[in-house]
């Protein structure tokens, strides 16, 4: 495999280069020519005696149905590239657990094997905890087998395959696996994976410590403040609630949240979205009036004091730099986290920066809307191609043909298990490709263009939008 830059990977000075979008797209214009003549090659010969030599075999993390795909693929493994999107606990806290092989099929293919009938008890002891491995592998086994065909559990195939020399888990290897993961759970794994081995200059983290950096490798937001209840808003303020409470203490609360978030580092705000109303400070009083009164009572999320805390929190992010990423679609009761839940914010808000992460799958098409119609909005890939590389490369085709090319953010791996970055991210290339490659073989993209699309999506878009 090819390294990811014509150039040396380090500058006169020792320092290693970072993106360069001048130099990349020097490299691209000559690329571009190279796959063209692939894209040619593919339609004069037959595609099953490529399968057999040549470029295909170079590609061992890749399902590639064409050479024009397979060029692409090629030219994106050389871009470093920025990483719109993680839930990587800090690097000691992954060092002081024990992992094993069960440790690559535990976050997000835990979801397919409950579906899948495995016991929610069962499933956490042999994903998360320290017990027997034959114990573990019995127990893993019959579910693993209906299970192993889904888009969460090929990222974890092709991460076994490139850092623990795997396929798959069989009754042979599991043993074997676990002594390596073991054995590679060393310090500097963060760097190794996401710099050496996926490319990526910064990872865009949530629910780490600010100053969990890693020497600029990460980069941290924080958790929107929400209150449905007497303990959040205990917490909020500091202090148990009295009758006394007013909207200017809670005012007070979130400016200094969101100074100390901006002061230690953060890089933005992540939300989950509720039913918006633009609820009035005066409608927000008389909910902050009930808790207080009532210290048993639950509401739910949409209620008009969360209302105007989330909308609060956003106006005040936008004006310390901060950006709001705001989580759509897909987690339980997923109907009141539609991206159509956030049009009255949007519309009252046409300055602040919105990040909108997974496209809102399953509403994808109300997510593009709002890209398509609002200048400060981006549509984040993050964890898309996870979810249905089907679906993904669905909506990346619509939205090439809707959206400026500024206005997609192309890969974010939204993973708490760091090797499994790399897996995530062969299956970004790979439908990124699938869907520039068509485009190209249609005649609506030129191969040159195509690489350009692909640069910014994964390159210069984060870097501007998020101003890294």
């Amino acid at each position: 495999m090819r390294p990811r830059d014509h150039r040396p990977a380090l500058d006169e000075s020792g320092q290693r280069r970072v993106y360069d979008g001048a130099a990349a797209r020097g490299v691209a214009r000559g690329a571009g020519r190279l796959i063209a003549g692939a894209c040619r090659a593919f339609h004069r010969r037959r595609l099953h005696t490529k399968l057999k030599r040549g470029i295909f075999a170079m590609l061992p993390y890749y399902r590639v149905s064409s050479d024009c795909q397979a060029g692409l693929i090629e030219e994106l493994e050389k871009l470093m590239i920025y990483d719109c999107h993680e839930h990587l606990p800090p690097e000691k806290a992954r060092l002081q657990s024990a992992p094993d092989a069960f440790t690559i099929f535990s976050h997000y293919c835990q979801h397919d094997l409950y579906t899948a009938g495995m016991a929610l008890e069962t499933r956490d002891k042999v994903l998360w905890e320290r017990a027997d491995l034959d114990w573990k592998w019995r127990e893993f086994k019959p579910y693993y087998q209906k299970c192993k065909d889904t888009a969460y559990f090929r990222a974890a195939h092709i991460t076994l395959k490139r850092f623990y020399g795997a396929d798959e888990l069989t009754d042979e290897n599991y043993r074997a696996v676990s002594e390596r993961v073991a054995a590679a759970n060393t310090e500097g794994l963060y760097r190794r994976v996401l710099r050496d081995a996926c490319g990526i200059v910064c990872s865009l983290n949530c629910d780490g410590p600010l100053d969990d950096t890693d020497g600029g490798l990460l980069r941290q937001s924080v958790r929107a403040r929400e209150v449905t209840s007497r303990k959040n808003l205990t917490a909020l303020l500091g202090s148990e609630p009295d009758g006394t409470a007013t909207m200017d203490d809670v005012d007070a609360a979130l400016e200094r949240f969101i100074a100390e978030a901006a002061a230690g580092g953060a890089f933005g705000v992540k939300y989950m979205p509720v039913f918006f109303q633009n609820a009035t400070r005066g409608e927000a009083a008389e909910t902050l009036a009930q808790l207080c009164k009532d210290g048993g009572k639950t509401l739910p999320r949409s209620n008009p004091l969360n209302d105007y805390l989330l909308t609060r929190q956003m106006r005040l992010a936008h004006d310390r730099g901060l950006v709001n990423a705001v989580h759509t679609g897909y987690w339980n009761d997923y109907r009141e986290l539609s991206p159509a839940n956030l049009l009255p914010v949007i519309m009252q808000n046409r300055d602040i920066r919105f990040d909108v992460y997974h496209v809102g799958y399953p509403y994808v098409r109300e997510a593009i809307m709002l890209g398509k119609v609002w200048p400060n909005v981006r549509l984040n890939m993050a964890w898309t191609y996870l979810i249905s590389q089907s679906f993904a490369a669905d909506a990346l085709g619509e939205m090439l043909e809707m959206l400026p090319d500024n206005k997609i953010l192309g890969f974010g791996g939204d993973y708490y298990v760091i090797e499994k970055v790399f897996g995530h991210l062969c299956m970004a290339r790979e439908t990124i490709a699938s869907v520039l490659a068509d485009k190209i073989a249609r005649r609506e993209l030129t191969a040159e263009r195509a690489l350009r699309i692909a640069e910014k999506m994964l390159c210069d878009n984060p870097k501007e939008f998020y101003r890294l």
